[in-house]
Formats: structure tokens, sequence, C-alpha cells
């Protein structure tokens, strides 16, 4: 590799900040090999600094659920035609999804028509619900590049080729950099990254952490936010200033804290992968979760329980994210503090395949082929 034989462009979408922080990683590795490879498309801060000319605001297309992106699905159908046209204008040589199915796929099968090869990075959570999506992936993607072993066994039996290339943050993670953080007493809150996760989880989690200042005044409270203007959303941090909020250092807070309580998502993952035991929220419109609810083929919903087969961090949805609750798993996992920290190891080791550099050498092979 490193040797393509003319300057190639690549189209590639993100919609939320998990998927900006993996294409921020598969851009840096790409240009290592490649450094004359464009990059065009959706992305947010981290994959504009690696160099992706971004069509729009991710901000735009990062709204979660079934119900929520309806209330603003002109906009969204407008952006993604406007995108269709300006990656065909872009004369893309290849387009990468990441992550964002509902959104991305479509693109993909716009794209493929069109004799545009495209890869989905992260594969859509068939393992989980809506196993009927593999025959629309079939129409849509040449290949699916996959973040956890377990995924390639949905597809058995597919025409989908699938590329597990292990999870990026495996390799960001250095098992060796973890400290003992027992002692510390230091809580982080993470309300999401999305304003409709904030809005269904930032007061909760705040009110949560009054009923543990009560409980043990020695624990100290710290809400890292993507950006400045989600602290409005959450009512009760005007008068609190017993909580250090901060923005844009999300890894770092969850790195040093002992413990905490997280959206469920990629937060989960990294918390386990910090050696951070956590306890996991989720809550959405309860349409969406009507709807979702019966399609559901998992036990649990985080990626460190599903990984471990096992629920070893505690799990919220709905109207079981409340304070009470919510005090009840920090107990658990003061509880079960050091058998967390054993599981996270194992799941670890299972995530680190060759990472981003995969997923790079895998791209460049396919606009080569």
């Amino acid at each position: 590799m490193g040797s393509l034989d003319k300057k190639f462009k690549i189209g590639i979408v993100a919609g939320e900040q998990s998927g900006d922080q993996l294409g921020a990683s598969l851009i840096q590795k790409i240009k290592e090999i490649e450094p004359s490879v464009e990059f065009v498309g959706v992305g947010g801060p981290q994959m504009i600094k690696e160099g992706l000319n971004s069509f729009f605001d991710m901000e735009k297309i990062s709204v979660m659920g079934i119900v929520e992106p309806l209330k603003n699905l002109k906009e969204i159908l407008s952006l993604r035609k406007g995108l269709k046209e300006y990656l065909i204008n872009q004369q893309i040589d290849l387009f990468i999804g990441i992550d964002s199915p509902d959104f991305n796929l479509s693109i993909s099968k716009y794209l493929k028509k069109r004799s545009i090869k495209s890869i989905q990075y992260v594969g859509p959570s068939i393992w989980a619900w809506r196993q009927g999506r593999i025959k629309t992936i079939e129409k849509s993607v040449d290949e699916v590049l996959t973040l956890f072993p377990f995924e390639s066994n949905a597809y058995k039996g597919s025409s989908v080729h699938v590329t597990f290339v292990g999870h990026p943050l495996a390799h960001l993670i250095n098992k060796q950099d973890k400290i003992d953080k027992r002692s510390n007493k230091k809580i982080v809150l993470m309300p999401g990254s999305r304003k409709s996760e904030i809005l269904a989880h930032g007061n909760i989690f705040l009110e949560t952490a009054k009923k543990i200042k009560k409980y043990d005044q020695g624990f100290s409270f710290h809400m890292p936010l993507v950006d400045e203007s989600h602290i409005n959303l959450i009512e009760g941090l005007k008068n609190e200033d017993w909580i250090e909020i901060s923005i844009g250092n999300a890894k770092e807070v969850l790195k040093d804290s002992s413990m905490g309580f997280v959206t469920s998502g990629t937060a989960s993952l990294e918390a386990a992968l910090y050696g951070t035991p956590v306890v996991v929220a989720y809550k959405t419109n309860w349409l969406s979760y009507k709807v979702i609810k019966p399609l559901l083929r998992i036990k649990n919903i985080s990626l460190p329980n599903i990984l471990s087969e096992k629920e070893l961090l505690p799990e919220f949805l709905q109207d079981d994210v409340n304070p009470e609750s919510l005090l009840e798993g920090f107990k658990i996992i003061q509880n079960n503090y050091l058998n967390c920290l054993k599981d996270f190891e194992r799941i670890h080791t299972s995530l680190l395949s060759d990472g981003p550099n995969t997923a790079a050498v895998r791209v460049l092979e396919i606009i080569d082929s």
C-alpha cells in the first residue's frame, strides 16, 4: 500500500460524537498510508481537524430514537438529498458511512447504484434488533467493518462481506496506563452527547448525585459536556457549585474517576476500557421505546454487559431511570468493584485486533480493487 495510481477522494459521513471519533482515527490512519487521499462529507470537530471538508454541521443529524428524528424529518431528508448530490458532484471514489445506519444506508444505496463502492464502518446492530435490515445492507454496501468479534455471526448466509477490525478505543486506551482509583472518590456524570439525551438524563443524574452526597459527603462530582450550550439544558445546574462542569474533556475525566453514571452507548465501553465501573441508563421517547422493545433480540443494552454475557454493570431503562434506582445501582458497583475490573480486562483483550490500521488498510484495498 502507499502507491495508489491516482489521487483518490473518499466521501465519509458520521452523525454523532462517537462516529466523529472513529472517523478521525480512520482518516488519520489512511493519511499515514496515503497522504494524498481527500475526504469530503459530514463530520464533527475531530474529523474536520484531520482534514475533512464537512458539507454541513454534524449536529443537524445527531438525533436518537424513532420518534425524535420524525420531529426533524423534513430537514433531515432535505440534508440527505443535498448530501447525495454533493457527493456525486465531488466525484468521490468510495463512500464510508460511519454508524448512523438509518441515515447512511440510503446514501450508500444511492451511490452504489451509480457504481460507487460503499463501506459501512460500524455494522448496524442487527445482532440486537431489526435483523430484517440485512437485505437493505446487502443492496447498499460492498463491505461492513465491525468493531466486535461476535457480529460476523449475524451476517452468515448473506452476501455481505464482513471484516472484524477491532475497536479503536481498545488501542487508544493503553491497558498498562490504568491506575488504581478506588480511593479517589471521584464520580463522573455523563448524560450523553446529544441534546435529547441530556434533556432525558441530565437532571436525573444531578439528583442522583445529590442523594450520594447525602449518603457519603466524601465524594466529588464532575460532569464533562460536549458543548457549552448543553449546560443550559440541565435546569438544576444553575445554582450548584459543588459539581465541576467542564467542556470537551470527557475522556480525561472518565479515566480519572473511580465510578460514574453514563448514558448507554460508547461511553459505557469507554468506561470499561478505562477501568471505571459505571451505572448505565437509557431513557428515550416513550413511543420510540414502545416500537423498539418488541424488536430487541438481546437481554442487556450496554456494551460491557453484552461482551461479558452477563449483567456486569447495573442497567436502568425508561421509568427505572430515576434517582432512587440509580443510587441502588451505585451501591451495587461499590460492592462488585474488583469483579468489574477483572471483567473489564477480559473485554479489553477481546477487542484488540489491529484497530484503525486494519480498517484503513481494508478501505484502501477496496479502493484499489
